[in-house]
């Protein structure tokens, strides 16, 4: 069937126009969107909101300008966005400490259900069960083995009081019957005392100890979460293991928004969110700092909020770790 000429060129000009309703988003774009952190400058987290905000603004043609608000355990942060206004130009990560940290400190007032509004799941990251190359160890048996011929207390490094690391390696002494005592760092030192042998086995993200890790200065025997991650695929998962239930949880980082922000609002950062994870320069930049890219839907995320917080509540009772 042939159009007439006129009826052609009326479907060419129109195209654009549809083409550029479809992506208009429903906010001001000629402002600039505010991406909050509440994390310290040159974390994991902060180059991992950095890559993400490079992304959107590519994808919406909008400067995104990355604040890290840190103060406060990233409480400051995580307020002033959930305070800011509705409009989609104010947007915050977070790490998965969001999650769990009012589960051991009642006074963190932190409610990703109830207040912010779960966007995406940007990554994951394993917690790595990790010991240093001098101990000879290359497995989690022979770390069980070798810890049981010990008559000493072992060092159990870990991320500090109420993180992550801290509720893992508490988990994993009390399942394997192992005498240890878990030491807190709150800094990068603990890669290197790792690496020194002054603690013989810690607790620590893959992100933080990738480079060593790869180099072999550092042996990982075993991560945490549901499954293996492309960035360590030869490390099986501790659940896999057996008597190791409890260690699903990931580590990750998200992006909420402020309470209330309507609907078309939180699908088009879910959309625009999605797409640039997706991308083949995020996901590349994630997975070379040592992440699995996500990039998850709102639904979907939310649905992993829930199981997760089950699974923490469950795992801080067994524990008993509280933050007075």
């Amino acid at each position: 069937m042939t159009l007439p000429r006129r009826t052609l060129l009326a479907g060419a000009l129109a195209a654009p126009a549809i083409a550029h309703a479809q992506h208009r988003l429903p906010w001001d774009t000629e402002r600039p969107i505010r991406l909050i952190h509440n994390g310290g400058a040159g974390s994991g987290s902060d180059a991992v909101t950095r890559v993400l905000a490079q992304g959107l603004g590519a994808i919406w043609n909008q400067t995104v300008v990355v604040e890290n608000q840190g103060a406060g355990a990233g409480v400051v942060g995580y307020q002033a966005a959930m305070r800011a206004r509705k409009d989609g130009l104010t947007a915050i990560t977070c790490i998965s400490s969001v999650l769990l940290g009012p589960l051991v400190d009642k006074k963190l007032p932190f409610d990703v259900f109830n207040e912010a509004v779960p966007v995406s799941q940007l990554m994951t990251a394993a917690g790595v069960l990790c010991v240093p190359k001098s101990l000879g160890v290359k497995s989690v048996a022979e770390l069980l083995t070798w810890a049981r011929a010990q008559t000493g207390v072992i060092p159990f490094g870990n991320y500090g009081h109420g993180t992550a690391s801290h509720i893992h390696a508490a988990l994993f002494s009390k399942r394997a019957g192992l005498n240890t005592e878990l030491v807190p760092y709150p800094g990068p030192q603990l890669v290197t005392d790792l690496m020194a042998g002054h603690v013989q086995v810690g607790f620590l993200d893959s992100g933080t100890v990738i480079a060593q890790l790869r180099s072999g200065d550092i042996i990982g025997l075993a991560v945490t979460g549901p499954e293996r991650v492309s960035v360590l695929p030869n490390l099986p998962t501790l659940i896999s293991l057996g008597n190791m239930q409890g260690f699903e949880p990931q580590i990750w980082i998200g992006t909420f928004l402020p309470p209330e922000t309507p609907a078309t609002i939180v699908d088009a950062w879910g959309d625009g969110v999605s797409r640039a994870v997706a991308s083949a320069n995020v996901s590349a930049r994630f997975r070379d700092i040592g992440f699995e890219p996500v990039g998850s839907q709102p639904a979907a995320f939310r649905a992993m909020l829930l199981r997760e917080r089950d699974t923490w509540t469950r795992v801080v009772a067994e524990t008993g770790v509280q933050i007075p």
